[in-house]
């Protein structure tokens, strides 16, 4: 193992830069969406990509909680792609690997090339750009999109040909729009620029100029129709964010948000001011070097800014108490952080000790990467191992049999007739499309209630569908819940189609355990459809 992973670092160390970063991602990608393979059984445990894939079913401007963009990128990968579960974890790497290549521009924009690369790998150890990227939601598409928004305010602001100053404030405004229809959150990336800016005399200059306004038209003209669909709409997906504070201080999510950077960032951190030492020794000194690597060098450096900003506005939005902040939310917030580690610890290109010196560094770091690339396949079979001996929910959940299991029995009863659309347990009833049948269209709750009349179904009424109820015992208060719900608007829409009860267990060499689930599916049956 050990001379193998040195044949690799040698071969990389002889690429070219760029092949170089392409290769590592390319590595990333399919290690890591191999790893969740061996790891998971199902998708995530809250239901969040299920969500994801049956907002994606219908490319609206919005949803009743957060702006469209990772469901429009969702549906459009899955009208490409077959539902399976490694193509969507490769989807949310895919995502990571965007957003790394954007980091590694943004080196080169800001005459930090030298550090590209290290800076990447650094990235991939991080835990929002390995385990926590799996889970593609709001939060994950914003790793691909905000280094890129970063990338074209820097050029906007030092680009001096016209043509190029031209695209990249075009561009800019472009992925800003981009960032706040991933999350509303980028707001706090969007302010975040604005204060560097001026900080610096460029982005001074940049604000008073012909630039900020053409990227603030593209930046509008891109965002009208999210606001017109929410002025249509009643501005639901802004009120719910309004409802996640509500004026009181939550200080234990304080302390956490204030301590992401340890809990997301620690080891390549660590790895970083150990391995990027200037010293003899790499031990000596650590603390200080820990220290050092996030100091800023004056109040105009622009990259001290650009790293810890959104950050600092975050917290200071909790001790506000406009927000209720969320640990999640810090995903985004690190692809600056290895930049600044790393000029603070080995200083600017042209003031390297030595070229060698850097290489010696970066070929013990891609050492270490490599080593843990190759045991991420390993420790996802541990961890899969793990979670069928202790039984976990998640890994148990029969999904795709009770999708396959439902769609039979209706197949047998109504041979005629399919059906056409999926109400009940939003988003856990989205199994039944990407499990099942594509073509059924899946809607939060009831056809005929909020929210699913804000991307309403027509003709529902003559439409046969079925009223999925979340699995017990997976939670057996939601089900008698969903039960009595959806028996009550049946009974109101005079139904009386007995429900579809099954009971199922996964089976075979991967479940040790028998972990059955029993779910509930209630009929809806069109009175304008002749009896059967």
């Amino acid at each position: 193992m050990p001379k193998f992973i040195a044949r690799l670092s040698f071969y990389f160390n002889r690429l070219d830069q760029p092949r170089a970063i392409i290769l590592l991602l390319v590595l990333h990608v399919a290690l890591w969406s191999l790893t969740q393979a061996l790891a998971t059984t199902n998708l995530d445990r809250y239901g969040d990509m299920l969500e994801n894939y049956a907002w994606g079913q219908v490319l609206e401007w919005g949803s009743f909680k957060h702006p469209p963009l990772f469901a429009w990128v969702t549906g459009l990968w899955f009208k490409l792609f077959p539902q399976i579960d490694f193509l969507y974890h490769l989807l949310a790497y895919l995502n990571v690997a965007l957003g790394l290549f954007g980091v590694a521009l943004l080196a080169r924009a800001m005459r930090l090339s030298a550090f590209a690369l290290p800076a990447v790998v650094l990235l991939c150890l991080a835990f929002p750009y390995s385990t926590l990227a799996a889970k593609f939601n709001a939060n994950a598409v914003l790793l691909s999109v905000w280094p890129w928004v970063a990338l074209a305010w820097w050029h906007s602001l030092h680009q001096t040909k016209p043509s190029s100053t031209l695209l990249w404030s075009l561009g800019f405004g472009v992925f800003a729009a981009l960032a706040m229809l991933g999350k509303y959150y980028s707001g706090v990336l969007l302010f975040s620029l604005f204060i560097v800016s001026w900080s610096l005399p460029a982005g001074r200059a940049w604000l008073f100029s012909w630039r900020s306004w053409l990227t603030l038209g593209v930046f509008l003209l891109c965002l009208t129709p999210h606001a017109n669909w929410l002025h249509q709409h009643e501005f639901i997906s802004l009120r719910y964010v309004a409802e996640q504070g509500e004026g009181a201080v939550a200080w234990s999510q304080i302390a956490r948000f204030f301590l992401a950077p340890v809990f997301y960032w620690g080891l390549p951190w660590l790895l970083c001011c150990v391995i990027f030492s200037q010293t003899g020794s790499r031990w000596q000194g650590l603390g200080k070097r820990l220290l050092q690597s996030w100091m800023p060098r004056s109040w105009h450096d622009s990259l001290f800014w650009l790293a810890v900003l959104p950050w600092l506005i975050t917290l200071l939005f909790g001790v506000a108490g406009l927000v209720e902040l969320s640990l999640p939310w810090a995903i985004p917030i690190g692809f600056a952080y290895p930049l600044l580690w790393l000029r603070n610890l080995c200083g600017d290109e042209h003031d390297l000790q030595s070229a060698e010196k850097l290489a010696h560094h970066n070929d013990s770091l891609l050492k270490i990467f490599i080593l843990i690339l190759l045991l991420v396949p390993l420790l996802g079979i541990v961890q899969g191992w793990r979670e069928a001996q202790r039984g976990s929910d998640n890994y148990y959940l029969p999904r795709r049999l009770a999708a396959e299991e439902i769609l039979q029995i209706w197949q047998t009863r109504y041979p005629n007739n399919p059906a056409q659309w999926v109400g009940g347990a939003w988003g856990e009833n989205a199994l039944m499309a990407f499990y099942g049948d594509a073509h059924l269209r899946i809607l939060p709750g009831v056809p005929d209630q909020f929210p699913a009349t804000l991307s309403p179904l027509a003709d529902w009424q003559n439409r046969p569908g079925i009223l999925l109820c979340p699995p017990t015992p997976l939670d057996p208060s939601a089900q008698t819940a969903c039960d009595s719900e959806m028996q009550s608007w049946l009974a109101q829409q005079g139904q009386t189609e007995p429900p579809i009860q099954v009971t199922l267990a996964r089976e075979g060499w991967r479940f040790p355990l028998r972990r059955a689930y029993a779910y509930h599916a209630y009929i809806y049956w069109p009175k304008s459809l002749a009896a059967h």
